[in-house]
């Protein structure tokens, strides 16, 4: 990745409206616009571009020559001997079988053939080893030049251009994604940086002095609009007959309900029209970099956007019901707006995962930093299914419940917060009760049937925690959970 001299990078609510003859890049979600003087007619190996020479449209053209100076010409090069070097090994192969075949000896010599034998096989092995290699040079070289560039022709400006040239990339050709990393080093605060990250795959090396990432299209179609008003009608109901001709039926209700409208009075129900028009979003935030290198490599350069420290408040949590692992949360109050979820986390200049998501949850930024593998939980039911349940009445009393088995492997005491549940229902019919929680003292449950438990264990210790729940529902009823 080759990147020059970034300046400091600019967060900006407002549009750049400033027009330099300089080369600016506006990238958008449906494509790019590249503005630049060109100072020459190659382009580079791209397609579905539109070239606009000073407001004027340019026709490309494929008939021109690739100068070697050029980076992907270069490349483009070697594919070419590749795919020759390659193609003349294979050849090789071919002629040599070809002329083991039609070799018809007179005399029998067991030493001589024996000897041929040795050699042929030899030689045999040997061009089979060369176009192997030449055929993964060629296959790696043709991966490679793909990932940079979609076409494998270079496309040239049918006329020069002495202005400025302004070239519509498509969608895809430059790709942009924000990119947030934390450091939890400290677990009193959070280190937060922001960086966007560009790819560049049009098959044109870019090089501008400034260029600004726009989270819209270009293409925004605006359509007038006029007000229509909002009608309350009554509605007719539709006579049953005892018809068969059901189109004649519905021309007759059709008839009747013009004569109705004519006349003033109630008329047919309509099918209603949305008064809404297209809807503009604003307020975007717009990201300004100046002089950027993005050479159309597809591989992807990383611009800081900020970076910031947060006070955290960080605890060790666990979802047993779904997963024994015990994590260590961090909640935050963001500076500014996490626009993307996923995250890279490191701790120590160690990273700890790049596969990281976090969330907004009360007000503050969640994000699961690490997991805590010095303490294990095992889950287990503890109710038998057939001494479980009892007929009272018109009514089934079922009990049901589970244990959970906490392991501090550590040196240090452990405060860990258990997010458990019982069912819940949506109806009357079921009732559920929580019986007991025991090896617990500190839980709370609600209503959705949360159940969050609290401990602290000692050093190498172990707890045991027993929750027991009661269903109860009319024995006529199958329930599941």
């Amino acid at each position: 990745m080759l990147i020059k001299n970034f300046k400091k990078t600019l967060l900006s609510i407002a549009l750049i409206n400033t027009f330099s003859t300089a080369s600016v890049l506006d990238i958008y979600q449906d494509g790019a616009k590249y503005r630049m003087i060109p100072t020459s007619s190659y382009l580079g190996f791209t397609k579905d571009v539109r070239a606009v020479c000073e407001g004027k449209d340019i026709s490309l053209t494929v008939l021109g020559e690739c100068s070697q100076n050029e980076r992907l010409c270069k490349l483009r090069n070697s594919l070419e001997e590749a795919g020759v070097s390659y193609e003349a090994s294979r050849y090789e192969s071919e002629t040599l079988e070809k002329l083991i075949s039609l070799s018809k000896p007179t005399q029998v010599d067991a030493a001589k053939w024996m000897e041929a034998a040795s050699k042929i096989g030899r030689q045999k092995a040997v061009l089979e080893e060369k176009k192997r290699q030449l055929s993964q040079k060629f296959k790696a070289t043709k991966r490679l030049f793909s990932m940079q560039a979609p076409s494998l022709e270079p496309l040239f400006l049918q006329r020069r251009c002495a202005g400025e040239l302004e070239l519509t990339l498509p969608a895809g050709s430059i790709g942009a994604r924000l990119l947030y990393e934390a450091d939890v080093s400290n677990p009193a605060s959070v280190g937060v940086t922001q960086y966007i990250a560009l790819s560049n795959q049009s098959g044109i090396d870019i090089s501008v002095k400034e260029a600004s990432l726009y989270a819209r299209s270009y293409q925004i179609y605006l359509h007038p609009r006029q007000f229509r008003p909002w009608i309350a009608q009554r509605i007719i109901p539709i006579r049953k007959r005892k018809s068969l001709n059901i189109r004649q039926d519905k021309l007759a209700y059709a008839e009747t309900a013009m004569v109705e409208n004519k006349m003033g009075g109630d008329v047919a129900p309509v099918m209603p029209v949305s008064s809404m028009g297209a809807v503009v979003q604003t307020g975007y935030k717009n990201y300004h970099i100046s002089d950027l290198e993005l050479p159309s490599t597809g591989e992807e350069v990383k611009v800081k956007i900020a970076a910031y420290k947060a006070a955290a408040t960080c605890a060790l949590v666990s979802y047993p019901y779904r997963d024994p692992r015990v994590y260590r949360a961090c909640s935050f109050a963001p500076k500014s707006p996490i626009e993307s979820h996923r995250w890279r986390i490191e701790k120590s200049k160690r990273l700890v995962s790049d596969q990281a998501y976090g969330l907004y949850r009360d007000g503050r930024y969640l994000l699961n930093v690490d997991v805590e593998e010095e303490v294990l939980i095992h889950r287990e039911s503890i109710v038998k299914r057939d001494r479980s349940s009892g007929i009272f009445g018109g009514s089934i009393r079922k009990k049901d419940g589970f244990e959970l088995t906490v392991t501090n492997l550590s040196d240090k005491a452990k405060t860990i917060k258990l997010i458990e549940r019982i069912p819940t229902s949506t109806t009357d019919k079921i009732k559920v009760k929580l019986l007991s929680v025991e090896g617990a003292a500190n839980y709370t449950l609600q209503k959705d049937g949360k159940l969050e438990i609290d401990i602290t264990l000692a050093p190498k210790a172990v707890q045991k925690v027993k929750v027991l729940f009661e269903l109860r529902y009319d024995k006529e009823m199958k329930v599941s959970y």
